[in-house]
């Protein structure tokens, strides 16, 4: 495993402290994903542009769409149609999508972890138990690196598999000036994700991961200090997505709130609207023939936010640059 790298602590820790306050990129207007949506969805993670989600019983679907040729530059729309069942059965209690579009779930009565032997739209396919005899709540996937990262289902404490067994992070909860607090760990979800400390041509990809403690509040692990700290600006919250220095929250009130942690101190509402979990995805857009230095580069990228309608319809929303 592969956690946060210096220079974004450096950032996080500038954040801790400035005294300058900025606003995060406001979400657009959420829009249904496609008009035949049943509200089936309980739980939901993203592929690319694909959601994959629970149903109320543990059930596995994604979304049956016209997609997959983005690195060729042949891809130019999409298309929804409806939910179609994720090939191997089973039932799970929580669901997230590595980068190669490979499902990891939490099983609903084992609570072992298991993923998928293709990705969401292979057929004939069947679930692998990770090794480490491990048994979960929650479970996240850092997309580049495609390490995972659980909620231990006996003892509670955050842990990343390394291919082998699982390791368990500390649990030392700081404020956010540092300071250690006699509150318990004891999440209640968490948020793995890949940061980029190289560059396009190089890239060096370090995890962050993130926890919404008992009492809602939200930290972000910081391995030089082997703890975990509080983000700043009070917030309390129920479901968290991050990409890069922004951060996006369902807060208590199920509203939607945004944090840059380079810049912010408190966290700003990121539009109207309510949803039950998130998701975040981004999609860099290949044109034929455009090329720079021997090597292609998207013409174009975008993120979209994605949520949870209160009717359980999947909705979603492009993050403003």
């Amino acid at each position: 495993m592969k956690y946060i790298y210096r220079r974004f602590l450096f950032l996080v820790t500038i954040s801790f402290t400035a005294t300058c306050w900025a606003e995060a990129p406001q979400l657009g207007e959420w829009k249904q994903l496609f008009a035949n949506d049943d509200g089936r969805a309980v739980a939901i993670d993203v592929y690319r542009e694909t959601p994959i989600i629970l149903d109320k019983n543990g059930h596995i679907f994604f979304l049956n769409k016209e997609i997959g040729k983005e690195s060729s530059g042949e891809w130019f729309g999409e298309v929804y149609e409806n939910w179609q069942r994720v090939s191997g059965g089973g039932v799970a209690q929580d669901i997230g999508i590595d980068g190669d579009g490979v499902p990891w779930v939490v099983g609903l009565k084992s609570k072992k972890i298991y993923h998928l032997d293709s990705n969401f739209a292979g057929q004939n396919s069947g679930w692998i138990e990770y090794p480490g005899n491990g048994r979960a709540r929650r479970i996240s996937i850092s997309k580049a690196n495609g390490t995972p990262y659980i909620i231990g289902a006996r003892t509670g404490r955050v842990y990343g598999g390394d291919g082998n067994t699982w390791s368990p992070l500390p649990v030392k909860l700081l404020d956010d000036k540092g300071q250690e607090l006699a509150e318990p760990f004891n999440p209640l979800n968490l948020f793995a994700e890949s940061y980029n400390a190289g560059s396009s041509d190089k890239p060096d990809w370090y995890d962050l991961v993130f926890i919404i403690n008992q009492d809602k509040k939200i930290f972000l692990y910081l391995p030089e200090k082997k703890a975990w700290q509080e983000l700043p600006g009070n917030a309390r919250a129920s479901a968290l997505v991050s990409s890069g220095k922004l951060v996006y929250i369902v807060a208590e009130d199920g509203k939607f709130y945004g944090l840059d942690l380079s810049i912010d101190k408190e966290w700003t509402s990121a539009g109207p609207g309510t949803g039950k979990d998130l998701a975040i995805s981004q999609v860099d857009v290949f044109q034929p023939f455009i090329s720079q230095g021997g090597k292609r580069v998207p013409s174009s990228s975008y993120r979209h936010v994605w949520t949870i309608g209160d009717k359980g319809q999947i909705l979603r929303a492009f993050v403003a640059k």
